[in-house]
């Protein structure tokens, strides 16, 4: 039954309407607004103003994530997809880790997918260094730093591994650990505090509550895309929009963005080579304070992509902390009162699986992947070298989470006797933020959905501006690489809408 809400239409007009205020959206919408082009800027979820946002994690998370956190992939052993669903997207609600596109990435893409003219070289140092002044973007001090990052580093130092400190874009960072809540003070720099408001001082219009369901197509040419206006107490449709534009640019991110090409037809390589790049986590008992409440919710890394893995340290609130504590009852309760004595840090593994994004029931997108073993076997190997960083640290207690493996490790001896065996995919409980793929750009029609300035190949003003153009997974936090890729394909498509207007 068709609901009367779909009676009620509202029409808007753009030169270029961007979907979607990630990194990819907003670096596309900042970009393009200051080469005077009229953007119109389309969220799908609201506006959530700092002082305004719940403090608790899970308010903060289940106001800003898609679907309250609850969108997974699809099979017996799901995998949380955590994307944020708000201004800024994901940016809103990560860490602010910063890493330029690696350069074996960077040569790979343009020998093997023909992105020569995103990637020069001095166009892309000339843009990364903007982007990092406009994010101030520095190495986190000791200042900062915290327990739970100070005792990695401790742990790395003891062991010989190339650990460093992160850089973030949070210059100004205040120690509070709550960026997974949006900084208190705005300090970290996401696209909601940074690039939409200078976007819209350019002179760009932000809608929110906006969810675009399908390109607009006419006689075979898009004219710009259909949507609904969304409750914001219910965030159900409530209302029909349209909006007409000259040039439409999907930057809804990995999942999302093939959702929106499939429901309007588009097929080829659409929502092929789905990538991930997820994590696990390990928490450790130390008989001194470590004081997770407070510095960078993610201040230390030892990258080790050479082996396919990165390990991260990632404080975490007493609400989700308390859910990986083992034990009940009064053991359970004895761990509770040593709250301020653990330390939790993630593996994040480069893996080589590539799923898919299907279209599923009324055009809801699918997402099928599963790690070969392979991935797997890596991921063992990063979460068997935390936990031995833990105990060479000076753990008491190392909480593995892992089905087969003690609730409980005491011992880096203890450890050993369950290192070398080999766990199931059900038995690590992975999380990705990190996804690529999707709609991938490369000069081969046959097997890319977009060009090497993201132009569609089907539809010449349709460009996709997210992760989903990547071809493969980096290894690395993908924030920065999305900005500085949107940047210089946003500049190409200002130099397009130019000489259109010229002609």
């Amino acid at each position: 039954m068709i609901g009367p809400w779909r009676k009620k239409i509202q029409d808007e007009r753009a030169e270029v309407v961007i979907v979607g205020t990630g990194a990819g959206g907003a670096t596309a919408a900042r970009v393009l607004a200051e080469k005077g082009i009229d953007v119109l800027m389309l969220e799908e979820g609201p506006r959530l103003h700092t002082k305004n946002r719940p403090r608790d994690i899970i308010g903060a998370l289940s106001s800003a994530m898609r679907g309250a956190g609850t969108q997974t992939t699809a099979g017996l052993a799901p995998m949380p997809l955590m994307q944020g669903s708000c201004v800024g997207g994901s940016t809103a609600i990560n860490s602010g880790i910063i890493w330029r596109l690696p350069e074996d990435v960077r040569e790979d893409w343009i020998k093997n997918h023909g992105l020569a003219p995103l990637l020069e070289r001095s166009e892309m140092d000339r843009i990364y260094e903007t982007i990092e002044d406009e994010l101030e973007v520095e190495t986190t001090g000791d200042d900062v730093l915290g327990g739970n990052a100070a005792m990695m580093r401790r742990a790395s130092d003891l062991m010989g591994l190339p650990g460093k400190s992160m850089e973030r874009n949070a210059g100004r960072c205040e120690g509070s650990s709550q960026c997974l809540q949006g900084c208190p003070n705005e300090r970290r720099r996401s696209m909601d505090v940074s690039f939409v408001p200078t976007a819209q001082r350019f002179g760009a219009r932000l809608q929110t509550l906006r969810r675009v369901d399908r390109l607009w197509i006419e006689r075979g040419k898009v004219v710009g895309v259909l949507g609904s206006v969304m409750d914001p107490e219910t965030r159900k449709p409530e209302a029909r929009f349209r909006v007409r534009a000259e040039h439409v640019v999907v930057s809804a991110g990995v999942v999302h963005t093939p959702g929106i090409l499939l429901r309007s037809g588009m097929r080829g390589m659409v929502g092929r080579r789905f990538q991930a790049h997820p994590g696990a986590a390990i928490v450790g008992q130390f008989p001194e304070p470590v004081r997770m409440t407070f510095g960078a919710t993610q201040g230390y890394e030892v990258p080790l992509r050479h082996l396919g893995y990165k390990l991260e340290s990632l404080s975490l609130p007493p609400e989700l902390l308390a859910a990986r504590l083992p034990g009940v009852g009064k053991e359970w309760q004895k761990r509770m009162g040593m709250m301020d004595h653990y330390a939790q840090w993630c593996a994040q593994v480069r893996m080589q699986a590539k799923g898919r994004i299907y279209s599923g029931p009324g055009g809801a997108p699918i997402a099928v992947y599963e790690p070969t073993s392979d991935d797997l076997r890596k991921a063992q190997e990063a979460m068997v070298l935390l936990m031995r960083m833990m105990f060479r640290a000076g753990a008491t207690e190392v909480y593995p989470g892992i089905t087969g493996l003690p609730e409980v490790l005491t011992s880096e001896a203890m450890l050993d006797e369950h290192a070398h065996r080999k766990w199931k995919r059900g038995a690590i409980h992975l999380v990705a933020s990190h996804l690529f793929g999707t709609a991938v750009a490369g000069h081969d029609p046959k097997q890319s959905v977009v060009d090497p300035t993201l132009t569609s190949h089907k539809y010449r003003n349709l460009s996709v501006m997210d992760a989903s153009v990547f071809p493969t997974n980096l290894g690395v936090n993908p924030q920065h690489s999305i900005n500085a890729i949107v940047w210089r394909a946003a500049e190409l498509l200002a130099d397009v809408r130019k000489r259109s207007k010229a002609a």
